[in-house]
């Protein structure tokens, strides 16, 4: 018996090691009568603290209520490209001018920005909370500052490509910061610090380093920010001038694997990346990619997830590629390699050889603006059905863009990548319905909830569209019109 209450000792203490309180123990047992349930509720007070997964026995929540357009509608692209969907004859105007967005930052002689523009978070954030939940330390933010090395800012000036797919940070850290993560839409996954991602093989420009030359500080044709160093090869200007004067692939399909000529895997392809084409044959589209030693190698894909050169509008690849994004969950900034709104419907033009930008403001300006300024909600109702182009609109509102898509049913449906839907409890707290994904919905999605917030329905907040396949032109309301106000 003396063994056995040795090792029992031994095992207490080390089960108590991570834990903040002694665990209390009523009566010796012997290490074979300790059962599982006992280790849990009587060695620990909280299993969380230093058990393994799966042995903590619990019941994960399923499925919460349902939201009527997610089960009314069919969340499928086809349908909705079937009947509102277009053929276009030719490329339209926009579509021959993508090769020049999409190489910029290989044009850069210097950084586009001044360092203050670009030092906007050092200013932006002094205070948040970090992964811990808890308040970071005002000494953080003073680290990371000096860990930025702005002061080497346009040192390098050289044109570099991606390694990998990155995210994009403002600071250089892999962690977050939140406003407030005991307020919807302030905390978990709205990481302040999650710029935007750039994928596999893309073009960028380096300004400089952080001190450490752990990070680089980075422009891409649509962002910029930091990425670990380790994923940045810089590249000479005959390579560079090779891939701009090869054919493009445009890949139209996610999660497909690209193999070396040894077949070892390299990375996965993603809608909205631009490969410059090596070979067609047989079933496989061969594309030229650098590497860390700034040498091309060559890597395969099937054809089926890709197609060479811009391609018009047209309904076959609108139901592909849209079918892709369907799949695809909430990405704040592109977190996890998924999508938020606006990548999503950026990625979608990508194949079509039309270029947009990043966020959803900047997106609400491209092309030709309607105003939704003094209109009510059913005359912004009319200008949509009157004006709005299936699949060639985005319409905006503050923080977010949605993809318009026709109508169906009667009914005028978006395509969007959403996080949740806006609620307010009786004693007025705000809150989300999380939805967490891309989805097909009508402008009152939600509204059947028990506590959708009415102030806040998508149609009410709606402040323009804009048909981004069009010539920039601004329109406006006059009176019960709607006229051209002016070039952007």
């Amino acid at each position: 018996m003396k063994t056995t209450y040795w090792m029992s000792g031994i095992l207490l203490m080390a089960l108590s090691g991570c834990s903040t309180h002694t665990p209390v123990v009523s009566t010796p047992k012997t290490l074979n009568s300790l059962s599982k349930l006992d280790l849990n509720q009587t060695l620990l007070d909280d299993p969380f603290c230093c058990m393994l997964p799966q042995d903590l026995d619990m019941k994960l929540p399923e499925f919460g209520p349902k939201v009527n357009d997610l089960e009314r509608f069919e969340q499928s692209m086809a349908p909705y490209v079937e009947q509102n969907g277009n053929d276009r004859e030719g490329l339209l105007e926009i579509q021959t001018t993508f090769g020049g967005r999409y190489f910029s930052p290989w044009g850069y002689n210097a950084p586009p920005q001044k360092v203050q523009e670009v030092m906007w978070p050092l200013r932006a954030f002094k205070g948040g909370y970090g992964n811990n939940l808890r308040p970071v330390s005002p000494s953080w933010f003073e680290e990371i500052k000096n860990i930025s090395n702005f002061d080497a800012y346009g040192s390098i000036n050289k044109k570099a490509i991606t390694l990998k797919w990155m995210n994009i940070r403002t600071l250089p850290t892999d962690k977050p910061l939140y406003k407030d993560p005991s307020k919807a839409g302030d905390g978990y996954p709205f990481d302040l610090l999650q710029n935007s991602s750039v994928n596999y093989n893309e073009p960028i420009f380096v300004s400089h380093t952080s001190h450490d030359g752990a990070w680089s500080y980075i422009f891409t044709n649509n962002a910029s920010g930091w990425v670990p160093s380790d994923g940045v090869s810089f590249i000479d200007d005959a390579t560079a001038l090779s891939i701009q004067k090869s054919e493009k692939v445009f890949i139209t399909e996610d999660n497909i694997a690209f193999h070396d000529e040894a077949n070892r895997f390299v990375a996965y392809s993603r809608v909205g990346m631009v490969l410059p084409l090596e070979r067609s044959e047989g079933e496989y589209y061969y594309v030229k990619a650098v590497d860390a030693n700034n040498s091309i190698k060559i890597l395969s894909l099937p054809k089926h997830s890709a197609h060479v050169g811009v391609s018009r509008l047209n309904k076959s690849d609108l139901i592909a590629i849209g079918t892709q994004l369907l799949k695809n969950t909430y990405g704040w900034g592109g977190m996890y390699g998924e999508r938020d709104c606006s990548s999503m419907i950026r990625d979608f033009m990508t194949p079509f050889g039309i270029w947009l930008p990043r966020n959803s403001a900047a997106q609400s300006r491209k092309g030709e603006v309607v105003s939704f300024s003094g209109l009510s909600d059913d005359e912004k109702l009319f200008a949509i059905k009157e004006y709005a182009i299936p699949f060639e609109t985005i319409l905006y509102l503050k923080g977010h863009v949605l993809l318009y898509v026709g109508t169906y049913q009667e009914s005028i449906m978006v395509m969007h990548n959403i996080w949740g839907i806006r609620t307010i409890d009786k004693q007025g707290n705000k809150g989300r319905h999380i939805i967490g994904k891309a989805v097909i919905s009508t402008l009152e999605l939600g509204a059947e909830l028990d506590e959708f917030d009415p102030a806040m329905k998508l149609l009410t907040r709606i402040e323009s569209m804009n048909i981004f396949t069009k010539t920039p032109l601004t329109l406006t309301r006059q009176g019960k019109t709607l006229i051209k106000k002016k070039a952007l």
